[in-house]
């Protein structure tokens, strides 16, 4: 079984505590039984990365709307595995177009396997996502087979980059796609297969659908501005391998004088730059238009929260907005599972 962070949570609600911690636990044991193949390599290569650890915020998020229903710890934690298998088999995909060395603190399934093995293993994972959702109903058939259409969506936008059109919007759009669907589909249909009642599964799917973003870009700006020490990433990673996120895209509209530009194409070959690039990108404001884009995107999640019920449930959702504003979280810590769990759960 992988080591994941699972609860002891940072809420006073024993029931809920022990509920989540349940939850996780099977939807670990679900994700290891149902990602075994009878051809060992098969299990090999689809298990690499997916039992390697993982934040699991999008399952935590299913079991925390899935208590403003009837929940029921199996049907959620089979929504969970299936959705994980998602997101676990696009990341293979992203890593063989990519051309990854490292996910999740090890080696990428491209880097290890080789790229044919890692694209077949990652649709076995699809597939096995939809057997899941096959035993859960039609609806969440549907569901799935959208998201997936809007996650391939985002990537081909995402390649064939923003054109003549406006690069933020373009961006934004992106972040919509990739990163925002899975993350409000995980709370629509925690909501869904618990019964909860619409104007309940409306709120949480809004509030996820901007935290999902808001969780992006607080990435991009942590992946300029955080503390390596801390996370473990070399800061400025991005500016290196030419990757533009929020803030470096907002500084270049205000780059009249093409510095900014110029320093984007010399710090790709000489990484020495990247101090002088992040400097170059905070007085331009494009942190500081991030920001507002970010504090735009928490203040709508909540917003949405105003609909739910109090609870424990709710007040973790508030939490992990109201922590996103925080310049104290890192990118490894940077998810609702670890907001929540910090007991290391091992076989």
């Amino acid at each position: 079984m992988s080591k994941v962070n699972v609860p002891e949570l940072a809420i006073s609600d024993e029931n809920l505590r022990d509920y989540l911690s349940q939850g996780i636990k099977r939807t670990e044991e679900f994700l290891e039984i149902e990602s075994a193949s009878p051809f060992n390599p098969l299990t090999e290569i689809s298990q690499h990365l997916l039992l390697a650890g993982g934040k699991r915020i999008r399952p935590v998020l299913v079991f925390l709307a899935g208590q403003f229903g009837k929940p029921d710890i199996d049907r959620l934690a089979k929504v969970a595995a299936a959705i994980e298998f998602i997101h676990v088999a696009t990341l293979y995909h992203d890593d063989v177009m990519d051309e990854a060395q490292i996910r999740r603190g090890v080696e990428s399934a491209n880097a290890k396997f080789g790229n044919t093995n890692a694209i077949l293993a990652g649709d076995f994972l699809f597939s096995r996502a939809s057997a899941i959702a096959a035993e859960l109903g039609p609806h969440v058939v549907t569901a799935l087979s959208d998201t997936l259409s809007v996650l391939c969506e985002g990537q081909i936008r995402e390649a064939r980059g923003a054109g003549n059109s406006d690069p933020i919007k373009h961006y934004l759009e992106v972040l919509k796609q990739k990163t925002g669907s899975l993350i409000e589909t995980s709370a629509s249909l925690g909501a869904y297969v618990s019964g909860a009642d619409d104007v309940s599964s409306l709120a949480l799917s809004n509030y996820a659908k901007n935290i999902g973003l808001a969780f992006q870009i607080s990435d991009d700006i942590l992946d300029l501005k955080g503390d390596s020490s801390k996370s473990g990433k070399m800061i400025g990673k991005d500016l290196v391998e030419g990757i533009h996120t929020l803030p470096v895209l907002s500084a270049l509209s205000m780059d009249k004088d093409s510095s900014l530009k110029d320093l984007l194409q010399s710090v790709r070959k000489n990484p020495e730059l990247i101090d002088s690039t992040i400097k170059k990108v905070s007085d331009l404001g494009g942190f500081d238009v991030a920001g507002i884009h970010l504090e735009s995107l928490i203040d709508q999640a909540m917003t949405s929260l105003d609909l739910l019920k109090p609870g424990s449930a709710k007040d973790a959702l508030v939490q992990f907005a109201e922590w996103l504003r925080s310049e104290e979280h890192t990118s490894e810590l940077q998810s609702l599972a670890y907001l929540v769990c910090r007991l290391l759960l091992e076989k």
